[in-house]
Parts: structure tokens; sequence; C-alpha cells
């Protein structure tokens, strides 16, 4: 006689007859059985419109900081951090990203970063990053003087992987943030 294992999964009540009956039925058959009890499983979405339900759901303090946080007493840039929060806790799915007006001290600053960094890619990044750059120029409007839009790296995103991008008013708990990448 051959021996298998298996395991079988399923909902109902231990106390409701059909599962008796099939306790039974499987304790006839089976030379042993072993049943545990229920199991939570946590949730995640099945569904991309499911995420919309935790994007406000940070790890952080969303718009408002910690006192240690070198941004604390800046109150130009409390405004805008909760001028951006606010701008990812509008949207849902199917929502075209809303696009963000950076300031002329925003933008240079991001160029003065931009052309730092510039200088450290062909030595340090990656094969891969300085091609998918490249490509992010051309299509996202990457650049010293253009802060990209989610949107448009989103639209690129999406056409070449299937993933697309969605805003959040904060840092995501690493399940949350693996959930939203299923």
């Amino acid at each position: 006689t051959s021996k298998f294992e298996f395991y079988i999964d399923f909902e109902g009540e231990p106390e409701s007859p059909a599962v008796i009956k099939l306790m039974k039925d499987l304790g006839e058959r089976c030379t042993e059985m072993q049943v545990t009890g229920p199991r939570s499983v946590p949730w995640f979405p099945r569904h991309i419109t499911d995420l919309d339900s935790f994007s406000q759901k940070t790890l952080d303090a969303g718009s408002e900081l910690e006192s240690d946080h070198p941004g604390f007493s800046d109150t130009v840039y409390r405004e805008r951090r909760t001028n951006i929060v606010a701008n990812a806790g509008t949207y849902k799915f199917g929502m075209e990203i809303p696009r963000v007006e950076y300031s002329r001290a925003e933008i240079e600053t991001w160029g003065t970063v931009y052309d730092k960094l510039s200088d450290f890619f062909p030595k340090y990044a990656c094969k891969e990053y300085n091609q998918i750059l490249e490509l992010l120029e051309y299509n996202c409007g990457y650049g010293r003087d253009n802060i990209p839009q989610l949107e448009d790296v989103s639209q690129f995103l999406k056409k070449c992987t299937g993933f697309q991008l969605r805003p959040v008013a904060g840092l995501l708990s690493a399940r949350d943030f693996l959930n939203a990448l299923a």
C-alpha cells in the first residue's frame, strides 16, 4: 500500500453537521489525521483598488514632523510637506497622480543634487541603473532643471514593466509596501 500525506485547508465551523460528517469520513479513510485550530490570515489586497485604503496609513507622522527632524522649525518646509501629503491623500486608483508645482528654489536644489550625483553614476552605479537613467531622462523629463512628476514616471514604468506608482503620505510598513507590489 502507498502512503500519502496531504493538507486540506477549508473554511467551516467545527460544530456544523457538514464538517462533522467530513471529519468522520476522512477519519475512516486515513491512517492518521491531525486537525489544527483556525488560522488568522492577515489582510492583503485582492484588487489594486484595495490599496486606496492604506495609502494614508504610514509609519512616520505623515505631514507631522518629529521635533528632531531638520525641517521641524521651518514653516515653509512644513507647509510644503503638508501640501504634498494632502495631494497623496486625494489619489484613488484610476486617477491621474496629482502633479506637484515645484518652486524655483526646489528645482535649483534638485539640480544641485542631480549634478553632484551624476558625477558618481559612471563609476559607482550599476550598468542597469545608468541605462534606465537615460530612458528616464528621455521619457520622463529627468534632468537638472526638472523634477520628474510621479504620473510621468508611472506611465513609463507601466508601459515598460506593468508596474505603476501611487503617491502615499509617508513611509509604509514593509508589509504594506510588499502588499502593494503583489
